[in-house]
């Protein structure tokens, strides 16, 4: 046979480990979900020093599943479980030598279970809380497996990008139900690796994050990680197997922090104004390839937002209500978005518009504890 290029390809994807999976459904999604291989496991930790949960009233860290790599079987779930199995000697992403046992089990099923070996993406550079930091950006832990039953099944991963409109499925182990259980979804929109779901919210709960996403043929496209706002309402969001195959590949950038998009409009105010710096937030999330990235769906960050109280910390009052403004447009209604802003239009001399934004934060969070609520009492206070 000529070697041309397509026969060329043809062969790659035939040997490729991957090769076909997206094309073959899984037999078992043509059961009922109850008839489902056992596939969402949870995850019980403990570290050398006696730590485990940051509470002790957790009786296990949220959810986790297995990974068919085509050469080895991994466990993974979201990073962020590290901040509930908590080591409090490192605030990084760093627990192998620390680690006296990880296991996954499936919930209220049972013996079966998988026990975990080494964490393969560990990075003591990662900063795992704070400002600065990376774990929801990237919110997958992979870990190589020493022993794991029979009885439990292990994912095959999908690495071509969804679509809007895709069938997915969630499975998930909240705290508050004794098994655990199925929800469907659909894809709403990629942002990055960013992977936007819509579905039934009640059904997010303590103790999802970690779970595996799985579309329509049974195979999986990403972790679980967070909820979060968008302009159709709150979505789940889930973190693309992107990041598990740069895992595997041994990217040695795989935790570089993104770039600061509120830095560069901050910068852009000071020198061009603030329609210029509105113009140009617009463009940097017109294009998807941009959320790869800069910071601009971190859960921790808000860049416009940000702007606004350097606006307000140099005095320009109105430019900072300007853009805090534009933050409640294009980012939602959170309360601390119109603190800010009540707080920048009483600096600017502006207390019945202050006023107004302090209701709006109030509205959007009726707990005592927001400062909303001493400021109204303060502005709304008879002489």
């Amino acid at each position: 046979m000529k070697m041309t290029a397509r026969n060329l390809i043809v062969l790659c994807l035939l040997f490729s480990p991957f090769a076909g999976r997206t094309q073959v459904r899984e037999n078992w999604m043509d059961k009922p979900v109850s008839a489902w291989p056992r596939i969402a496991l949870v995850n019980h930790v403990q570290y050398k020093n006696g730590d485990r949960y940051v509470d002790p009233s957790f009786k296990y860290a949220a959810t986790g599943f297995l990974i068919g790599s085509g050469k080895d079987t991994l466990a993974a779930t979201a990073k962020h479980i590290l901040w509930i199995a908590k080591n409090r000697k490192t605030k990084s992403t760093e627990i192998n030598n620390d680690l006296e046992q990880w296991v996954m089990t499936p919930k209220g099923m049972g013996k079966d279970s998988a026990l975990i070996g080494r964490l393969l993406n560990e990075d003591p550079e990662e900063q795992l809380e704070g400002k600065g930091a990376t774990s929801l950006d990237r919110d997958w832990i992979v870990f190589s497996t020493t022993k794991v039953a029979s009885g439990l099944y292990p994912l095959k991963p999908r690495y071509t990008q969804v679509k809007p409109g895709e069938k997915v499925y969630i499975l998930s182990c909240a705290y508050e139900d004794s098994l655990c259980t199925v929800h469907e979804g659909r894809v709403y929109k990629k942002l990055g690796m960013d992977i936007l779901i819509r579905r039934d919210m009640k059904t997010h709960k303590g103790g999802c994050s970690g779970s595996p996403v799985i579309d329509a043929n049974g195979y999986l496209i990403g972790v679980l990680s967070r909820s979060s706002y968008s302009e159709h309402g709150n979505v789940s969001v889930a973190i693309s197997t992107e990041y598990l195959k740069e895992v595997l590949n041994k990217n040695p950038s795989l935790n570089i922090p993104k770039k600061d998009y509120g830095e560069l409009l901050y910068h852009t105010v000071l020198k061009d104004g603030t329609e210029k710096a509105m113009r140009q937030y617009r463009d940097l999330i017109k294009d998807p390839q941009n959320y790869y990235t800069y910071n601009l769906y971190s859960p921790d960050r808000n860049g416009l937002r940000e702007t606004g109280e350097k606006l307000i910390l140099l005095g320009r009052y109105q430019e900072a209500i300007e853009m805090l403004k534009f933050a409640v447009k294009m980012t939602g209604g959170f309360y601390v978005n119109y603190n800010l802003l009540g707080k920048a239009q009483l600096l600017g001399g502006n207390k019945d518009l202050a006023i107004k934004a302090y209701q709006a934060a109030v509205k959007a969070n009726e707990d005592k504890g927001n400062e909303a609520y001493a400021e109204l009492e303060k502005l709304q206070a008879k002489p």
